[in-house]
């Protein structure tokens, strides 16, 4: 995540991480049903969302979805 955020397409990007063994709260309003997933949003729409990818390309596009 962190080399493809510093890309400059996606500068304006915000981002923010949830630990989903302490933050239950917030990963049931997101309904996370896993670990490492990925939910991607633009303004208040979700775009996608990934569980467990590790794949720079997959993540990529998903982040597209955004702009």
């Amino acid at each position: 995540m962190s080399e493809l955020l510093a890309e400059p397409k996606f500068k304006d990007l915000i981002y923010f991480v949830v630990d989903f063994d302490s933050q239950k709260d917030v990963v049931k309003f997101f309904g996370a049903r896993m670990q490492s997933t990925l939910i991607a949003f633009k303004g208040e729409k979700e775009t996608g969302r990934s569980v467990g990818d590790t794949e720079r390309s997959s993540i990529a596009a998903l982040l597209n979805k955004t702009l």
